[in-house]
């Protein structure tokens, strides 16, 4: 025997490394056909497992990674995504986790990805990694039982999609028009948008579920497909009055014009009193479409996608800056990767980000740097939650100036 350890897996050790998080997450073991269809998707290399020394060698604990990258400011920037992180409920508390995050952060800096973004289960977990919450996500409740609730008349027209195969291509042909263009999103494998359509098996979740959602697309007075949403309708009666609940899944829009009426469309479905727009920006606009903008209300406002920078310098040049200036950063990384002292000098034509001796303006823990990286928090908000320490003055209102997003950052898929 041997003591624990974390390691890539090997071919045949595929399963059993599915097996964990799928466990950790409260899901049924993988099939053979879950096995393979992972198989094709994964890399290897990219999936690491903790092991604790028993003599049947299973893994106990997992996490993978894929390349992808994220839109930032006025860019993009090479991102390690990670996922399917978890440990057996019989090995919590035990090390296997910070072997895991160890080995996969130096296995993303590796691979010249400058930082690391996942989408965390529970809050405590990975600032200890030097994670910090980067975007938030909400809910929106409409109340959609007043008639007369909008103050523009209707544009364009939806169509009902019952083809799944058809519904994918409209929803990958809208993501791939803006993704870019807000902060948080990422460009996602191939084979990620079959599955949140339902066209083809995933790995966790219910296929058959989101095969059997309603999928409807708008289409501008051109005849060009704006955006796509796929709902689900819970049916409750009261009094003999209908009060069912409308839970849109998905909603992906190119335009503010095709989101409003798409969610005008939905708002008006027969048999429904509420309308819940799930994983949405913290700066949606509905209550704005409405005339009476308190039948809109912000549910559910948490924490969505973490980042941890690895290459400190890659990651500033990377994003643009709402206005010239120049910062010197002092980053304390208990693990080592981005620990140190960095000149930034950006503006909205470029940045440019290097290692230097001079003094700091900024003192900050490098979680803080990923939460501040996106715009999704400013420097003013970490201060005065004692993530950061300004050593200079002025130092916190030009940073906050310079890393302000003019939308919320928000990512509009978990994986």
């Amino acid at each position: 025997m041997t003591g624990p350890i974390a390691r890539t897996i090997e071919d045949d050790e595929l399963a059993d490394w599915l097996y964990v998080p799928r466990t950790a997450m409260l899901g049924a073991p993988p099939d053979e056909e879950t096995v393979e269809r992972m198989r094709e998707r994964v890399q290897l290399d990219r999936c690491v497992a903790a092991f604790d020394g028993s003599p049947d060698g299973r893994p106990v604990g997992s996490a993978g990674s894929f390349h992808a990258p994220v839109a930032v400011p006025g860019g993009r920037v090479d991102a390690g995504a990670v996922t399917a992180v978890g440990v057996l409920p019989t090995h919590r508390r035990q090390g296997h986790l910070s072997r895991m995050m160890q080995l996969q952060l130096a296995d993303i800096a590796e691979r010249d990805e400058p930082i690391a973004i996942l989408v965390a289960a529970e809050y405590p977990i990975y600032g200890r990694f030097g994670y910090g919450p980067a975007t938030d996500a909400a809910g929106v409740r409409i109340d959609t039982s007043a008639p007369d609730l909008w103050v523009d008349p209707p544009t364009g027209r939806i169509e009902l999609v019952d083809d799944n195969v058809a519904f994918t291509k409209a929803l990958v042909d809208v993501y791939a028009r803006v993704w870019s263009t807000i902060p948080g999103h990422l460009e996602y494998e191939d084979w990620r948008w079959p599955v949140q359509t339902g066209e083809v098996e995933g790995t966790f979740g219910s296929s058959e579920e989101r095969r059997s959602r309603t999928k409807v697309v708008w289409r501008d007075a051109a005849g060009e497909v704006g955006g796509v949403a796929a709902y689900t309708v819970k049916d409750e009666w009261q009094d003999n009055r209908p009060q069912g609940e409308l839970r849109c899944e998905h909603l992906v829009t190119a335009t503010a014009e095709a989101e409003r009426e798409l969610v005008r469309y939905m708002s008006e479905v027969d048999w429904t009193a509420r309308v819940v727009l799930q994983l949405r920006p913290v700066d949606e606009p509905v209550a704005l479409w409405l005339r009476d903008g308190r039948r809109a209300v912000i549910i559910d406002r948490s924490d969505h996608c973490w980042i941890r920078v690895l290459d400190v310098a890659a990651a500033l040049t990377a994003r643009r800056y709402a206005a010239d200036g120049r910062l010197v950063l002092e980053i304390d990384d208990p693990m080592g990767f981005a620990n140190g002292r960095y000149a930034l000098e950006g503006g909205p034509d470029g940045a440019l980000c290097t290692p230097t001796d001079d003094d700091p303006d900024l003192v900050l823990d490098v979680k803080a740097l990923g939460s501040a990286y996106l715009g999704g928090h400013t420097w003013h908000r970490l201060a005065a939650g004692g993530w950061v320490s300004e050593a200079r003055a002025g130092a916190l209102e030009r940073a906050s100036t310079m890393f302000t997003s003019p939308r919320a950052p928000w990512c509009a898929l978990t994986f």
